[in-house]
């Protein structure tokens, strides 16, 4: 009997993809790991996205995203209302996806679920290594020392600081002299015995907590002129809109509660503000570019005001935290120890039952996007056990093992 959409089954077991109709997409996750999710060409961002929620057991999907490398070489965010493949096709450097965090939140105790901590948690500190948030050197020790508890634990072998320099514990190419390297290293090795017995899901709260208070948390920025023609770095951030200049000036913030609207026309990019009768105008690299800046900072704005309106979050006497009319009743704790699917290995990685069961599996809630306004893709719809996506996920797989990671809208 012929296998569906023309698959061929070889020896080794795996299948190859030999109709036009279907898609092969790699994703890279937050942990390092890549999988591959075999999509319809027709697929959105949005069903690629809810596939790789369903493959973490993530139900927090409201601040996730995925994006990749356009041929400028810039990350861009992926449009989750549109076919993934047309994007990759027209825009991409490469064909592979990444997962990450696209809405940062104030304060992380909004956070409910233990897995969307942890995802949080690694997307925190590849910003912080990767050098997106910058620190001081005491900072990055005290981070250091939290995310080598976080990812290994107790264990007397890695007590020595000769451990702990096969792994990047600072921003990549950030410490140039050694002598100042060592002795970071040395005082990481002193720090990282005080947190002795502190449980990994502690160890990444108190990490997050800490970069949450630093200069460039949840900023995204592209560089723009203003009105004057000077050169500016212009990004959405927490508060709003805000606008940096490169001759030392003080940032502008434009807050998110003083934007009426924003508009983009060719490669100007403007915003409509509340108590002014005039816009304020930037001009970017080219209309892609002033398309793309309108469009994620519309996203922002949007993700604000669900914030403001406690549609996402429920006031607590613990914080805010996470709310919906179908989400589960389980406690942050119970999410990772239950018996099947997804849990926490002792050293921070993730690991899964091996079953794309889970795809229409009716236990999981997924947060619709505040990137996507498609009003088709519902909560009942996704908790439905007859849903299927108009793009139809075949399979997935994984082909790589988790590894340390140590290292309106105008805008259409």
């Amino acid at each position: 009997m012929p296998l569906p959409f023309g698959l061929k089954l070889k020896r080794t077991r795996r299948y190859t993809v030999s109709s036009k109709s279907c898609l092969v997409t790699r994703i890279q996750l937050l942990n390092g790991e890549f999988v591959e999710f075999t999509l319809s060409v027709e697929s959105t961002g949005q069903e690629c996205l809810e596939a790789v929620a369903q493959r973490l057991e993530l139900r927090e999907i409201t601040y996730f995203s995925l994006w990749y490398f356009n041929k400028q070489n810039q990350q861009r965010w992926i449009d989750l209302e549109k076919p993934l493949k047309k994007q990759l096709d027209k825009y991409g450097l490469e064909p592979t996806v990444y997962f990450g965090v696209v809405f940062y939140v104030p304060t992380v105790g909004q956070l409910q679920q233990e897995i969307t901590r942890y995802q949080y948690y690694l997307q925190l500190k590849k910003d912080v290594l990767e050098g997106r948030i910058p620190c001081s050197i005491e900072q990055a020790i005290r981070l250091a020392g939290l995310a080598v508890q976080a990812d290994f634990g107790d264990f007397n072998r890695y007590d020595s600081q000769e451990f702990l320099q096969k792994f990047v514990l600072f921003p990549i190419g950030w410490i140039q002299d050694e002598r100042v390297l060592e002795e970071a290293t040395q005082k990481v090795a002193v720090l990282y015995q005080n947190y002795r017995g502190l449980p990994a899901p502690e160890a990444e709260m108190l990490y997050m907590q800490e970069v949450e208070k630093m200069e460039g948390y949840g900023q995204e920025s592209t560089p723009a002129k203003d009105s004057q023609g000077t050169d500016i770095l212009l990004g959405a951030c927490l508060d709003g809109i805000f606008v940096k200049h490169k001759n030392g000036r003080p940032p502008l913030v434009f807050k998110w509660n003083e934007i009426n609207n924003m508009t983009h026309n060719k490669s100007f990019f403007a915003l409509e503000l509340t108590n002014k009768e005039e816009s304020v105008q930037f001009q970017t690299e080219d209309l892609e570019t002033s398309k793309y800046v309108c469009r994620m900072c519309l996203a922002r704005h949007k993700f604000y005001k669900i914030n403001k309106s406690n549609n996402l979050y429920m006031n607590s006497q613990h914080g805010y935290y996470y709310h919906s009319q179908t989400s589960l009743d389980r406690s942050p704790l119970e999410y990772g120890n239950s018996g099947g699917g997804n849990g926490r290995l002792r050293n921070g990685s993730v690991y899964s039952a091996h079953s794309t069961s889970s795809l229409t599996n009716p236990q999981h809630y997924m947060q619709p996007s505040p990137m996507s306004s498609n009003p088709s893709i519902t909560g009942s719809d996704i908790t439905r056990p007859d849903y299927v996506p108009s793009g139809i996920l075949c399979s997935f797989m994984v082909v790589g093992r988790p590894i340390h990671d140590d290292t309106m809208c105008t805008c259409n």
